[in-house]
């Protein structure tokens, strides 16, 4: 019997854990028949042990990325690679900041104002030194479209996709 691997799930991946792995992918779509599916749910991802780089067609990866904001600054993150560019909904690229991991794409709600603030107070900076900010994942690791800009929090309500700061 094979051995259960690491499972996370998304909301408690950590810089960390991409340091280690640097590429993680869905259970949910991966891994129906391994015994401990069952321990697994659409949020639960685990490192991948196959070889790189991984395709979009191949699964839902999570994989180590940069995130480089307006001012130069560079910091650790993730991203989904997608098939279309500029296709943020499904790329969702993730930042490691001040302890943190946020997101820019909020679907539907977005993000309230709350959350945006405590962003940039992770940050040290406003939206002027922040925005756009350049992702791509680390080289070797993904095909398909890997990188791209982040112009704010994204949130799409009625098929309308808008930007806030």
């Amino acid at each position: 019997m094979a051995k259960k691997p690491e499972l996370k799930q998304f909301g408690d991946l950590t810089v960390e854990d991409f340091a280690r792995h640097p590429v993680w992918i869905s259970c949910h779509t991966e891994d129906c028949d391994e015994p401990w599916y069952d321990d697994t749910d659409e949020e639960t991802f685990r490192p991948w042990t196959k070889s790189l780089p991984v395709s979009p067609s191949d699964g839902m990866f999570l994989v180590k990325g940069k995130l480089t904001l307006r001012d130069g600054t560079i910091h650790d993150g993730f991203v989904t690679p997608a098939f279309d560019d500029g296709d943020l909904g499904s790329m969702q690229p993730q930042i490691f900041i001040g302890g943190r991991r946020f997101g820019f794409w909020g679907g539907m709600f977005g993000f309230d104002e709350e959350e945006r603030q405590s962003f940039y107070k992770a940050a040290g900076k406003g939206p002027q030194a922040i925005f756009p900010i350049s992702f791509a994942t680390v080289a070797g690791l993904a095909s398909g479209v890997s990188s791209g800009k982040i112009d704010g929090f994204y949130k799409c309500p009625e098929d309308k996709v808008v930007v806030e700061t």
